[in-house]
């Protein structure tokens, strides 16, 4: 489902079935975006239930 103009989309979404929680990309996200769920600051926690229905899960 990419898109190739990520400044055009609401967010990004992460496949909860493809990312095996290795954190390879917390550290390389270019607008600090990424979280871990312990990590994820309570103001983003609604954006974990976005991303479960984009995926229809």
């Amino acid at each position: 489902r990419g898109t190739k103009n990520f400044d055009e989309v609401p967010q990004l979404y992460i496949d909860p079935v493809e990312c095996i929680d290795c954190g390879a990309c917390v550290p390389v996200c270019p607008v600090t975006a990424i979280f871990t769920l312990d990590d994820l600051p309570e103001k983003w926690a609604g954006y974990t239930q976005i991303n479960a229905q984009y995926f229809g899960r």
